[in-house]
């Protein structure tokens, strides 16, 4: 029947209540489907459209019932059209809420998933039942990547990893063309394929479409902190007996972008929650590798003392200090600050200080070690793009004459006992990396007992205070001043940093804090 079946009562009761009127129903195609009445051939006819075809009454061209008739198709029509909307609703409802079911059970599947593929699989399969398409694909990169890696690719019950799948697609995607737009997009993008054509390259995920594609990006946080995880992308809605009936087209629409967009937002909650997780496990893993590397207390060196400390502003920081022996029995006193003090910088100087301990045990003389440091960490630096500082002495027990070599760092401080006054000598050669090349040279320091050196890092001078003022160099070089005489290596160390923490107000800086206290002492008149 192609009307409710109570809209059909009521047209059967016209031609019983008014003598000579007929009512025919007609389907969309124009094929009558019911009559009631007998019609007449010299009759009027008053037609009304109903969302399943038409209804057309025949009444006589004098019939006063000409006008009730027409009222009545009217209403019946508005009937239909409200029953009509409430079974579209009702649907729409039923879908929400099996969509809604879905989401639900998916979401703590997710989160109990093995691993990322795992997750990525569980997700796709229950995105592809909610939105009834034919495909769903999952890739994991960004925008600033050249490739995307397909991870999963699912394609119904038999969908499985994309090695099974038996479908043409390339496991490695280019990141160009719709995917580049995608990655890029601040929500659902839907693209339709033009007839007698295909979108993008054989092997991509988009040339596979018959009809449509629909893509969104997966991320996790929001704002400046977004980070783009990767694309879950829907390929051609399902046919349902329904279309294939009809014989209309299957299309994507808003009901599959509203499912797209929910899983990947549940995806990207999931997989990013697992990516910071995992950060936090390496990072303290790097965390506890840096504190391994540095020294376990100060080098006991006759003729000097020595006192350092080292303060990360984060969990991972890109300063160090170290005391190597170098090929000739004297000891090198090393102070380095990659730029940067994130993981990447910590990683970078691991592998500094692998190389620097190394060349020191086969050069006799700071300069050649930092010569050879800088050929072999010049293409890790420039490929990274980070820059490595460093200033060295190379001290001999007991000695007076101290060598000293610096890579672009910052200022050596001198504190000359004699004159109670502090030099400061720049640095003469460029940092370590800048020039495949580069051949540094020593420069010597004549010290007497009650002379202090001070290596530090940048994080000391660019500190700043509440207002934004930094401390500098020259405040730096007066409270050396101060502290040097007749104190020793470890007071003035600590009396620099108790200073820093006060003008900083006890905040936390946004550098790496290192510095090293050299004293030259009288071996009979230590403090």
């Amino acid at each position: 029947m192609p009307i409710h079946p109570d809209s059909n009562a009521l047209l059967k009761a016209i031609p019983l209540v008014l003598e000579g009127v007929s009512v025919d129903v007609f389907d969309v195609d124009g094929s009558s489907a019911v009559s009631f009445g007998q019609r007449k051939g010299d009759a009027e006819q008053v037609r009304i459209n109903v969302p399943s075809g038409e209804l057309v009454a025949s009444i006589g061209p004098e019939d006063p019932s000409l006008e009730l008739v027409r009222a009545l198709l009217t209403t019946i029509a508005e009937r239909e059209r409200l029953e009509s909307d409430m079974e579209s609703m009702n649907g729409s409802a039923l879908r929400l809420l099996e969509q809604v079911s879905m989401m639900g059970e998916a979401l703590p599947r997710l989160s109990a998933g093995g691993d990322d593929a795992e997750i990525a699989a569980l997700g796709s399969r229950a995105c592809h039942r909610a939105a009834s398409v034919q495909r769903v694909v999952y890739l994991a990169g960004d925008p600033q990547k050249e490739y995307c890696d397909v991870v999963i690719h699912d394609a119904g019950e038999s969908g499985r990893r994309l090695v099974d799948c038996g479908v043409e697609l390339d496991p490695i995607q280019p990141v160009t063309g719709l995917l580049q737009e995608i990655l890029s997009a601040d929500g659902v993008l839907l693209r339709t394929v033009p007839d007698g054509e295909n979108l993008g390259e054989a092997g991509s995920v988009e040339n596979m479409a018959e009809r449509q594609v629909l893509g969104v990006p997966v991320t996790y946080g929001s704002g400046e902190k977004r980070v783009i995880l990767g694309a879950l992308i829907l390929i051609d809605r399902a046919r349902t007996m329904a279309d294939e009936d009809d014989s209309c087209e299957a299309l994507l629409g808003n009901a599959e972008c509203e499912v797209a967009e929910s899983f990947a937002a549940m995806l990207g909650a999931v997989l990013g929650a697992r990516k910071v997780a995992e950060l936090g496990k390496e990072l303290a893993m790097a965390q506890t590798i840096q504190q391994q590397i540095l020294p376990e207390g100060p080098v006991v060196l006759d003729g000097f003392e020595v006192a350092a400390d080292y303060f990360a502003c984060g969990a991972v920081g890109g300063d160090y200090y170290d005391y190597l022996p170098l090929s000739d029995g004297r000891t090198m006193v090393v102070v380095a600050d990659v730029s940067g003090h994130n993981l990447a910088s910590g990683m970078i100087m691991v592998g500094a200080r692998a190389m620097l301990r190394t060349m020191a045990l086969v050069h006799d003389a700071p300069e050649q070690v930092f010569t050879r440091v800088g050929e072999l960490m010049y293409q890790d630096l420039t490929r990274t793009e980070r820059f490595l500082t460093a200033a060295a002495v190379a001290l001999q027990p007991n000695g007076r004459t101290v060598d000293y070599v610096s890579a672009g760092h910052n200022d050596l401080m001198i504190y000359h006992a004699a004159s109670d006054s502090v030099e400061r000598l720049e640095s003469e050669d460029v940092i370590l990396g800048f020039l495949p090349k580069e051949k540094y040279s020593a420069r010597q320091l004549l010290l007497e007992p009650g002379d202090c050196i001070l290596l530090y890092t940048d994080g000391i001078p660019e500190a700043t205070d509440q207002v934004g003022e930094m401390y500098g160099e020259d405040r730096l070089s007066q409270l050396f001043a101060q502290l040097a005489p007749n104190h020793s290596a470890q007071r003035i160390l600590n009396g620099i940093m108790q200073e820093l923490d006060v003008f900083r107000r006890g905040q936390t800086g946004t550098d790496d804090v290192t510095a090293v206290v050299i004293r030259c002492i009288d071996e009979g008149r230590k403090r």
